[in-house]
């Protein structure tokens, strides 16, 4: 069950929806070319990014998709990263939490890559900040934890008086990792930092804070007052943190915080700026109910805005990371929302979040707009884009979008995706509102 709550983190991770089996052909993609976007930090270092990232939390989880396990090795793994590169991708989105010691893989495979292609570089985008998962460690973690969390732990009676121990902690019960005394949160993001650089051979040169200051029981979150931004990004900014990352940025964290971070930065020249943050961003929006913990999304109407968030490279991910929930042998709406359902029933921790994030009836209306748009605009333009490419358009064409996070798990997958850039230049501002807001 943990490797099904792990998210996503892209902040899986994050990640592309592939709604169907048809890709284009490789002799089509020779021509597709890769984009690149320039990040600069505080210090004035310049480097630039493939706008696609490639997301690696679901590429070693045999059952991450179908009723039978996906037989994976090792190899597979590096093939698939081969491709990603050979593609143009230079940036690969991990964390020490994904599955099957994923970010440990990778290392292993960047450094094969950088010593085999000296002059074709590959980076990794890695995350901190991921709070304490309660229903794993049935304990709260060593140091200062908040009253309200203590409280209503004693509450519900997961907790009793007197005692961490937490032995009947539900799933989507977390501690946070940013909250209290700036030493503090050192302190336990120094400890991940130590990780992934193990994992990496070295230190990744993006790191984000992969949710903000936050606790939850059963998914939901506990009210109660943040830890200030200062005191996180001063804990961030200290030389033992600082001097093992690049760039720096958030993930799932709230505009209003993000802005604060950026004003703080301005005033404060001894604070690593924040220069990416990462929202789930997709055609299929969340409902009320967040695919899990801690996610936040950004609008349609925020990534059309040119001044949304200045200052900041948005780099969104989409649903489900590597296989969308709707890419089944018949594909259809109905039937893709009645294996979530039969998911959900079973229990399974994950789909009891995206049952109710996802399926929505403003989503379905959103899902048979794009089916026939896709095979309108196929005609029209002489092409064979697919459903999956065009939901991934969708996201890379708005104005803010600056990155995308994919998931792709198959090499016929990756090069679909890589295709869909040249697609989000054909789309028009018009295309976009009426793939969101249909007729209105």
């Amino acid at each position: 069950m943990k490797k099904n709550l792990v998210f996503l983190i892209v902040p899986l991770l994050f990640l592309s929806l592939f709604l169907n089996s048809n890709f284009l052909l490789a002799k089509d993609l020779a021509g597709e070319g890769m984009d690149y976007v320039e990040v600069v930090n505080e210090k004035g270092v310049h480097m630039k990014f493939s706008r696609l990232i490639m997301g690696t939390d679901h590429l070693f989880q045999e059952d991450w998709y179908g009723t039978t396990l996906r037989k994976i090795s090792e190899q597979d793994i590096n093939e698939i990263l081969d491709e990603a590169a050979r593609l143009g991708i230079n940036l690969f989105d991990t964390a020490p939490i994904y599955v099957g010691d994923i970010e440990n893989k990778l290392g292993k495979w960047m450094e094969s890559w950088n010593r085999r292609n000296p002059g074709k570089k590959v980076y990794a985008l890695s995350k901190g900040g991921f709070p304490f998962d309660l229903f794993w460690s049935k304990n709260l973690p060593a140091g200062e934890n908040s009253n309200c969390l203590q409280e209503l732990l004693k509450e519900k009676c997961i907790m009793a008086e007197g005692y961490p121990a937490l032995p009947n902690a539900p799933t989507g019960t977390y501690a946070s990792r940013l909250f209290g005394s700036k030493e503090q949160i050192k302190e336990r993001v120094s400890e991940e930092m130590g990780n992934t650089m193990r994992n990496l051979r070295g230190a990744p040169t993006v790191y984000l804070m992969h949710r903000d200051d936050g606790d939850f029981i059963n998914f939901e979150p506990v009210k109660r007052s943040q830890t200030s931004v200062l005191t996180i990004m001063e804990a961030l900014s200290s030389k033992d943190i600082h001097e093992n990352y690049t760039f720096l940025g958030w993930s799932n964290w709230k505009p209003n915080r993000i802005v604060r971070s950026l004003n703080l930065a301005k005033k404060r020249p001894d604070l690593a700026r924040p220069v990416f943050t990462s929202p789930y961003f997709s055609l299929f929006e969340m409902s009320d109910r967040s695919i899990h913990a801690g996610g936040v999304q950004v609008t349609h109407e925020e990534m059309m805005d040119r001044n949304f968030l200045e200052g900041m490279k948005i780099n969104s991910y989409s649903p489900l990371g590597g296989i969308s929930i709707l890419d089944r042998p018949e594909i259809c709406w109905d039937n893709a929302r009645k294996d979530a359902r039969r998911r959900y029933s079973q229990g399974d921790a994950y789909w009891q979040n995206v049952f109710h994030a996802i399926f929505t009836c403003a989503n379905q209306e959103r899902y048979n707009r794009v089916v026939d748009f896709t095979r309108d605009f196929n005609k029209k333009h002489k092409t064979s884009y697919s459903v999956d490419q065009m939901v991934n358009a969708y996201a890379l064409a708005h104005p803010r979008a600056d990155f995308l996070t994919v998931g792709p798990i198959t090499v016929e997958q990756l090069r679909r995706t890589v295709a869909s850039l040249k697609l989000s230049r054909m789309l028009s501002k018009d295309d976009l509102d009426y793939l969101y807001y249909g007729n209105e």
